[in-house]
């Protein structure tokens, strides 16, 4: 009786995994069963074969050609996906990983890169070498699922993030090979909530009566032959397949397939935005900006606005409705005259436009019409994208893939370098990015959720720390950008910039090296975190690089211009794609940037915008930084010296 309330508790608590993963309803007491008493018996109804490597049948364009072993029924085994109530199978899983962890679970976890090595035919005459090819192989026998990011604090953050672990089957799942035509069984994951343990099942699709048949599982679940198809399965491929299939996709061939305007796609844009509501035709509220002296009644959810928001025209107060201004970390969604008043608040409708990554990149390509009307690139796949000198080349893996990998193989037959970084479309904290030169990497990464890839800055600028030996660390600089309106255009930078600095000198050696790669170090564990601040760096940078018209003025005037032509882009289209004009709204963002040389110039190079950065640094050296930033957006107080006018 109680082993029957708690196979209902599982029904109950699983039934999402249940259904999403089409697991037949005559499956689940047993899968419970398994999974509650750890059962792997797939021994008794299947076995690893060796491949034959003479074996005349293996093509060239054919799928797991570096396999060593193949999975079958054993003699006299039937399984029947109708009748069968047990034939559903267990796999465990041999290595679980985060990527960034994974060059170091292999060098550190006792006989782990021994098992690895066994199960992907990985053969060299060293361990160092070994682990790079692992490195690369692994993306074919790579599976996912999320959890909760450590690097979230829900006491401080809006919102929860998850970021992906990926895992290897055992040399039994691992060995399961394609078949786009004669796949006989699902293999999915499924996590078992009383022990907080994640399996591997696989179970029969089809009748299998055949003494020794073959098992076969479909890589990619859907199964029309389609372009993206195809390209998702390049990882299985062999690499002179790989090559020649995407040679046949080049510009000069398939010129509609790189004509799509994606940022002229209103249903992206509506995906996006999070339903925000607002008024059509914008009602002019009545501005109290000019009253000097009026005293502002604020309310916040943002501890550090009520720590160090002390100028004299402005209360905090403990509830909405008594407040002038709304300065909120969390998200709102209804911007209409009706609901706010005359409240003004410190965000703007539709403003996901710049802070996500995915629109971001799309209203970009707009700068080509809008500043550029020749071409200025010698590479015809970014010329026809039309993208900006300030923005490195980025493709949306959703909806690009075949354009990205198309133009993956031209820069890799023209020699050129090939490192991209894989991004999450809307994640901050350098969560969930990978910096790879693997294209089957890079075609698999999206499995954990929508990513865009962007060309590695691989020439940036860099700055020679005495203590750490090399040419030099990457930094970046982060600026402050006050929007006060959008039509006209009223934007605010905030002189006094901040900095992130690698721990590492810069290499391409190891791409996967984080401390080398990004420079987000306050949120890993007992990493050093470099402090400096823009007066040091400016005498720094201007020492090293300050040469003819690198100094440090003439580059801050190209990153001013820069934000400025950003927010045109974001702005010049009406709604969904563009910032939606409000007179409530204002905004602070964070805009994080990096400098490449360019045909021997500094040329800056965005890299996020942010909705409610975290600004502890900004308060704990300036600790005037919130009146400031409140004078300006809600008081029209622009006299301020650490405050400049890019609008124009």
């Amino acid at each position: 009786m109680a082993d029957d309330s708690a196979y209902e508790d599982f029904l109950r608590t699983h039934e999402f995994q249940l259904v999403l993963n089409n697991i037949p309803k005559h499956f689940y007491r047993r899968l419970y069963e398994k999974m509650k008493n750890e059962i792997f018996d797939s021994g008794s109804y299947f076995q690893l074969c060796p491949v034959d490597d003479d074996d005349d049948e293996i093509e060239e364009d054919a799928f797991n050609v570096e396999r060593r072993y193949y999975v079958s029924t054993l003699e006299n085994v039937v399984l029947d996906p109708n009748t069968d109530e047990n034939a559903i199978f267990l796999i465990d899983h041999a290595w679980t990983y985060r990527i960034k962890d994974a060059r170091s679970n292999l060098q550190n976890i006792p006989n782990l890169y021994e098992r690895m090595a066994s199960l992907m035919n990985v053969d060299t005459e060293t361990k160092e070498d070994g682990i790079e090819v692992i490195l690369q192989r692994m993306w074919k026998y790579n599976q996912t699922y999320t959890l909760t990011s450590t690097q979230i604090n829900p006491q401080e953050d809006c919102e929860e993030a998850y970021e992906p672990y990926w895992y290897i089957m055992d040399e039994l799942g691992s060995s399961i090979r394609h078949s786009s035509a004669n796949a006989n069984v699902c293999c999915t994951s499924f996590f078992f909530g009383p022990t907080q343990t994640m399996f591997s099942i696989f179970y029969p699709i089809v009748r299998i009566d055949q003494s020794y048949s073959e098992i076969f599982r479909n890589f990619v679940y859907d199964n029309t032959d389609t372009l993206e198809r195809n390209i998702r399965l390049l990882p299985w491929r062999s690499l002179n397949h790989r090559k020649d299939f995407l040679r046949n996709l080049t510009i000069e061939k398939n010129p509609d397939l790189f004509n799509k305007k994606l940022e002229s796609s209103r249903e992206i844009y509506e995906k996006c935005h999070r339903n925000d509501l607002y008024d059509k035709t914008p009602i002019r509220i009545e501005s109290s900006s000019t009253d000097r002296d009026r005293i502002w009644k604020v309310y916040t959810d943002h501890d550090l606005v009520k720590e160090h928001l002390n100028d004299s025209h402005y209360q905090v107060v403990d509830s909405p409705d008594q407040a002038d201004i709304l300065f909120l970390m969390t998200q709102m969604q209804d911007f209409r005259s009706e609901t706010l008043g005359k409240k003004l608040i410190n965000q703007f409708p539709l403003e996901n436009i710049v802070t996500n990554k995915e629109l971001l990149a799309l209203v970009a390509r707009r700068w080509k019409s809008l500043y550029d009307s020749k071409s200025s690139q010698n590479d015809p796949y970014i010329d026809c994208q039309g993208s900006p000198p300030w923005l490195a080349t980025t493709f949306n893996l959703t909806y690009e893939l075949a354009q990205f990998a198309a133009y993956f193989q031209y820069r890799e037959d023209q020699h050129l370098d090939n490192t991209w970084i894989v991004k999450p479309i809307n994640l901050t904290r350098s969560i969930d990015m990978s910096v790879t030169n693997s294209l089957d990497m890079i075609i698999r990464l999206p499995e954990s959720g929508p990513k865009i890839a962007c060309k590695y800055v691989s020439s940036p600028v860099l700055l020679k720390i005495p203590e750490i030996e090399g040419n030099g660390v990457k930094f970046d600089v982060r600026y402050v950008l006050l929007l006060r309106s959008i039509r006209p255009l009223k934007l605010y930078i905030h002189k006094i910039f901040w900095l992130r600095f690698a721990n590492k000198a810069y290499t391409l050696k190891e791409l996967d090296d984080y401390e080398t790669h990004f420079t987000v170090m306050n949120y890993r564990p007992n990493a050093f975190l470099r402090q400096m601040n823009c007066q040091t760096f400016i005498s720094m940078y201007n020492e090293q690089h300050g040469q003819s018209e690198q100094a440090w003025p003439v580059v801050e005037q190209r990153i001013f211009q820069m934000f400025r032509e950003i927010f045109h882009c974001a702005t010049y289209e009406q709604p969904p794609m563009g910032i939606a004009g409000c007179p409530s709204s204002r905004a602070l963002y964070a805009a994080d940037l990096m400098l490449e040389i360019v045909d021997n110039q500094v040329q800056p190079k965005l890299l996020e915008i942010n909705f409610t950065p975290d600004c502890h640094r900004a308060c704990t050296f300036y600790p005037n930084f919130y009146n400031q930033v409140f004078n300006v957006l809600f008081r029209d107080v622009t006299d301020e010296q650490d405050v400049v006018d890019i609008s124009i």
